[in-house]
C-alpha cells in the first residue's frame, strides 16, 4: 500500500523540518498464478510484471506501447534476478467455471540492468527515493460532505491507492482528527482554498500538497486539483466516465507531475559537471556512507573524490539534468542538508555545500 498510515504519536514526533521522501521498491513485483500454471503462463506473468516495473522506473504510463520496449519485454525473464512462490488464498475461475487454487509468484528484477537499458534507450530514470504527496480530497458523490482520510477503504480510496501503487508514487492522506477538523473545513478543500490547508499541512511530513474536489458532470465525473510542489502552483483537471476511472486518472496525473520533476534522462554525452562539498565527515565510515548515498541518486552519473579535509570532503559530480534537479533530489533526504554558501570562493567555484547528518 502506498497510502502511508500516520498515527497521532508519529505526527508529534514529526513536528520537525519537513522531510517525507520514501524509498519505493520499484523493481519488485508479484503475480497470482494457478497452482498448475504452465511455463507459458509464468513467462507471461513475468512480462506483465516487467511492464509494471518499467512504468514505475520511468514515470511513463504508456511505456509498454512504445515499440522500442518490445525486445526487452520479449526477453523479460533475462532481467529477473530472483523469484519464489508463496501460498495464496485467492481463487481463480477456469473456463469450466470451476474454482482453481493459486500461488503467488514474487519477483525481483535487476535494477542495474534495467536502468542501463533505459539509459541506452534515452528513456528517463526515476530513482527509488521519491517525494511524498499530501492529498486533501473532498467530494459530495454520496450525497454528503466527505474528505478522503487515512484508513478509508471504500471504492474511491481503493481505486486511487491501487493506481498509485502501480505508478510508484507515495501519497499521504490527512487523519482528520480534532486538530485537522479545527483548522480545515470541507469548504476549504472542496473550494480549493489552499491558505489554511497549507498551514494545517505543516504537521504532516510531505514534499508536495494536492488539494482537490470530485464532482459529477454531464456524462461522467470531474476532478479539479491545485498541486503545490516546491515553489510552483499548478491547476489540474481530469475527467472520466466512472468514479473508478476518475481516481485512476487523477493518480496518473499526480504521478506524471512528480515524474516530470524527478525522472531524468541520463545522457552521458550531455552530462554536466558540478562540485559538491559535504561537511561533518570525519571518519572513513562516514565518507563511505556519503559515497554510497551519492551513487544511489538517479541524477548522478559519476562521482570523483577530489579532496579530503579534516571534517569535510569535496566531490566532482557528473550529473544528468541541471543544478536545480540535483538540489531537488538532495532535498528528499534528511541525512544531507544544504549549507548557506557564505564565502566568495565557494560562490565563484559554483560549488554546492551540504552537511551530512
Amino acid at each position: 500500500m502506498l497510502f502511508r498510515t500516520v498515527s497521532l504519536a508519529c505526527l508529534l514526533l514529526l513536528a520537525l523540518p519537513a522531510w517525507a521522501a520514501r524509498t519505493v521498491d520499484v523493481y519488485a513485483d508479484s503475480a497470482i498464478l494457478a497452482q498448475n500454471a504452465s511455463n507459458q503462463d509464468q513467462t507471461e506473468a513475468v512480462r506483465e510484471a516487467l511492464i509494471r516495473v518499467l512504468i514505475r522506473a520511468t514515470g511513463e504510463a504508456d511505456i509498454a506501447s512504445q515499440g522500442r520496449t518490445e525486445p526487452l519485454l520479449r526477453n523479460a525473464s533475462d532481467y529477473l534476478s530472483t523469484f519464489r512462490f508463496q501460498a495464496s488464498d485467492t481463487l481463480l475461475t477456469n473456463v469450466l467455471g470451476e474454482s482453481v487454487p493459486t500461488k503467488r509468484m514474487v519477483m525481483q528484477f535487476d535494477q542495474q540492468s534495467i536502468e542501463q537499458w533505459l539509459v541506452n534507450q534515452r528513456l528517463p530514470v526515476w530513482g527509488t527515493r521519491r517525494p511524498e504527496v499530501l492529498l486533501w480530497l473532498a467530494d459530495r458523490l454520496q450525497g454528503r460532505d466527505r474528505i478522503l482520510t487515512d484508513g478509508d477503504n471504500h471504492d474511491l480510496a481503493l481505486a486511487l491507492n491501487n493506481r498509485l501503487e502501480q505508478r510508484g508514487l507515495p501519497v499521504l492522506l490527512p487523519i482528520m482528527d480534532l486538530t485537522d477538523t479545527l483548522n480545515v473545513s470541507f469548504t476549504d478543500v472542496y473550494g480549493l482554498f489552499t491558505g489554511d490547508i497549507e498551514v494545517a499541512s505543516d504537521r504532516y511530513p510531505s514534499d508536495a500538497i494536492a488539494v482537490g474536489r470530485l464532482a459529477r458532470q454531464s456524462g461522467g465525473y470531474q476532478a479539479d486539483v491545485v498541486f503545490l510542489m516546491r515553489d510552483s502552483r499548478e491547476r489540474l483537471q481530469v475527467v472520466a466516465e466512472t468514479e473508478t476511472e476518475l481516481m485512476q486518472t487523477l493518480a496518473d496525473e499526480l504521478s506524471n507531475r512528480v515524474a516530470d520533476q524527478y525522472a531524468v534522462l541520463r545522457d552521458p554525452t550531455m552530462a554536466g559537471q558540478l562540485a559538491l562539498r559535504v561537511t561533518n565527515v570525519r571518519e572513513l565510515s562516514t565518507l563511505a556512507a556519503v559515497e554510497r548515498y551519492l551513487e544511489s541518486l538517479n541524477v548522478v552519473s559519476r562521482i570523483t573524490l577530489r579532496q579530503v579535509e579534516a571534517d569535510a570532503v569535496q566531490f566532482d559530480l557528473e550529473i544528468s539534468g541541471d543544478r536545480n534537479q540535483l538540489r531537488d533530489v538532495l532535498a528528499l533526504d534528511r541525512r544531507i542538508l544544504p549549507v548557506e554558501e557564505l564565502t566568495l570562493e565557494t560562490q565563484l567555484d559554483n560549488e554546492l555545500v551540504y552537511r551530512w547528518q
